[in-house]
């Protein structure tokens, strides 16, 4: 049994309405090099022979009484991993078109939270003869590191199917908790609480007093002016959903050409597009928007371990810019600045902070945010972008190669524009997530992208 963090539990206590806490990554497997057909009952069987090392898939939340404190993990003593992974047909042709809809629609429904909060959808009937496999997992349970880490639990770096090492022992559920108990471990935290508050302020203070130059890079840097745009609104219960992908190589040579990071690259590609995208739309800001960057807390020693460890930077999006290499510019400058903000604050105390309110508190709070449309006028930023870094040699599940790997990550209220990238293999897979209400046309947006890494590419080849 293990309590969530206040940090993992936000992404339940902002589950309001159209607006859901899980991630989703859709990997294409070519089924040429397994032994045996990739359906949901050879990934059932495979998945069982390791879930000893996925603990995280057998457990279920426990409320605690009241809400007085974030709920726990507990062992599912009904848990089947029938109703977790399940099998889903195409029909004729099969086109990537068909399969971007049933992705769309499977993310836009919320997990079950009387079972443990992940599936694995197998897609079948592809007109090019690959399998997709669409695998969501609640973002109270993992992040984007930790996630990897699950990911190479499931697959492996050789395509032969070898027999995993067997559990120690059989599984056994551990006895689920009394709801006194619970409550009674609830008022003992909220006792605490305030103590640890006063102590995590007088750790801020002694922090800047020996660091006064940290206040300057937190409060200094840049402005918190948050521009409108057409997909800062609350989106609908529907999703759309674009992924495309870029040689990793290409990145590469436009940040040696033109002396930048690839994530400085990434981040320009998105400002290009969006640039144009919104110019398009009549709905271009005078001002640069604001990208909420996720940015990973882990140390090595918390490599493996579940749960959230990470916080968000805002950084300038220079959509105000018209050329390719001005924003490129700015937005490595930004990106420096924002991991000034970021490196200002202590790691203990963000992650300390998001434990501070008792959580009925703030999921009422929630609730009564989302129902009274403020986040219409106060949005967190214009638009999340996360890059994840993934292995770069071919992995495999039961014997078949993964040959694309997009994310499909969530929206919030207020921003209903994600763009996700992962790296695998030599390639950025980008995914596009929006609701229809907010850019209806996302593939579209996703072929502007596109250009926008050409056209860096280009102005790097020419010197």
């Amino acid at each position: 049994m293990r309590k969530l963090t206040g940090l993992d539990a936000s992404f339940l206590h902002l589950e309001t309405g159209p607006v859901y806490g899980h991630v989703s990554s859709l990997g294409i497997y070519d089924p040429s090099t397994a032994p045996e057909p990739l359906t949901a009952a050879t990934v059932r069987a495979r998945l069982l022979a390791r879930m000893h090392k996925m603990e995280i898939f057998r457990k279920r939340l426990v409320e605690v009484p009241m809400n007085l404190d974030h709920p726990y993990w507990v062992d599912d003593p009904d848990f089947n991993i029938d109703d977790h992974v399940y099998d889903v047909g195409l029909a004729a042709p099969g086109s990537r078109e068909q399969l971007i809809d049933v992705v769309s629609r499977i993310v836009a429904k919320p997990l079950d939270r009387s079972r443990p909060l992940w599936e694995m959808a197998i897609i079948g009937g592809l007109d090019d003869g690959m399998v997709a496999v669409l695998t969501t997992v609640h973002h109270s349970a993992i992040d984007g590191v930790s996630g990897a880490d699950i990911l190479g639990i499931m697959l492996d770096v050789d395509p032969s199917v070898d027999q995993p090492t067997p559990a120690p022992q059989p599984w056994k559920p551990e006895s689920q908790p009394a709801q006194l108990s619970l409550f009674a471990s609830a008022v003992t935290a909220n006792a605490v609480r305030p103590v640890k508050a006063a102590q995590l302020q007088w750790d801020l203070f002694t922090h800047y007093a020996k660091r006064p130059g940290n206040v300057k890079a937190l409060f200094g840097q840049q402005s918190m002016r948050i521009p409108r745009t057409p997909f800062n609104i609350k989106p609908t219960n529907r999703r759309v959903f674009a992924p495309f992908q870029i040689p990793l190589s290409e990145v590469k040579e436009i940040r040696k050409g033109l002396g930048a990071t690839v994530n400085d690259v990434v981040m320009a590609i998105c400002a290009g597009g969006l640039r144009t995208w919104l110019s398009e739309h009549d709905a271009l800001p005078d001002k640069p928007l604001k990208a909420g960057v996720p940015v990973s807390t882990r140390d090595e020693s918390q490599r493996g371990a579940l749960g959230n460890q990470v916080s968000l930077v805002l950084a300038d999006l220079p959509t105000n810019l018209d050329d390719p290499l001005a924003r490129l510019k700015a937005v490595h400058e930004s990106m420096n600045a924002a991991k000034e903000m970021h490196n200002a604050l202590p790691v203990a105390t963000i992650i300390g902070f998001s434990d501070f309110a008792v959580p009925a508190i703030t999921a009422g709070a929630a609730r009564a945010l989302q129902r009274s449309n403020l986040t219409s006028t106060v949005i967190p930023s214009n638009v999340a972008i996360s890059n994840v870094p993934g292995p770069q040699v071919p992995i495999y599940l039961n014997g078949a190669k993964l040959v694309e790997f997009y994310p499909v990550s969530m929206l919030a209220d207020g921003q209903a524009l994600n763009i996700t990238l992962h790296s695998y293999n030599g390639s950025l897979f980008f995914g596009l997530i929006s609701s229809p209400n907010a850019v209806p046309d996302i593939a579209h947006l996703a072929d502007l992208l596109l250009a926008e890494h050409q056209a860096l590419l280009a102005a790097a080849r020419q010197g």
